[in-house]
């Protein structure tokens, strides 16, 4: 099978297992251990049974970096748990400025950290896609000029019913777990974590032309914007 250069694998690996590391690290400073670890736990494994099931029986998926666990790279799995921690300190923050009550807060927060995810990867899908990192086994209409190495086109809508549902739940199923307690995050880290992966695909879109994603993606910047302005 036609994999990425291992250079670049090997790059990728290194970088997810860097952010997840100082992602725990901050999460236990700042929700305590017990609520960390759940939040690490849930953050691998539900998006480790999504993926698993789009790359195995549903066949909608083949990654193309290593190295590769039931067809899942591990650096992809490291990755959704620094999305989905830092889409929910971020939208935690941002949420804690709105004129809300907190029992309001705690029933939006899944939603808002589902929202803030997903809008960061309208700009990283189609990047990854273009410079061959994954590829899909069917035409999508989003990104629809941008041709996967296998000829396929755009992004399934598939892919963003995923990130909707396991950002938000994870998010819901973390706060289920812990109840009220180390659910309100008070770092802005984990959101900064993702800035270096939204660097990389701005710079992308500004290579190749396409500045219309960095206008699909904006909720991503804004909810991160008003996360940091709290500090």
């Amino acid at each position: 099978m036609d994999d990425v250069n291992p250079g670049l694998s090997k790059i990728l690996l290194a970088g997810a297992a860097l952010g997840t590391v100082l992602n725990l690290a901050d999460s236990i400073r700042d929700r305590g251990p017990r609520n960390a670890l759940t939040l690490f736990g849930l953050g691998i494994c539900l998006p480790a049974i999504g993926e698993s099931l789009v790359t195995g029986p549903l066949k909608l998926l083949r990654h193309r970096t290593r190295p590769r666990v039931a067809g899942v790279p591990i650096s992809i799995l490291l990755g959704w748990y620094c999305a989905i921690n830092g889409s929910l300190a971020v939208a935690e923050r941002a949420l804690a400025q709105l004129p809300m009550s907190e029992s309001r807060r705690r029933a939006v927060l899944p939603v808002g950290a589902a929202l803030v995810g997903t809008s960061l990867d309208l700009i990283l899908d189609p990047c990854g896609l273009d410079i061959g990192l994954w590829e899909w086994r069917a035409d999508g209409p989003y990104a629809a000029e941008i041709e996967g190495s296998n000829g396929r086109k755009g992004v399934p809508v598939v892919n963003y019913l995923g990130w909707m549902a396991l950002v938000g739940g994870t998010a819901h199923a973390h706060e289920r777990l812990s109840g009220n307690s180390g659910i309100s995050s008070e770092s802005c880290i984990p959101g900064l974590l993702l800035v270096p992966f939204y660097l990389a695909a701005f710079a992308w879109a500004i290579r190749e032309r396409k500045p219309c994603y960095l206008l699909y993606s904006a909720a991503f910047p804004a909810a991160l914007g008003m996360s940091i302005r709290r500090s």
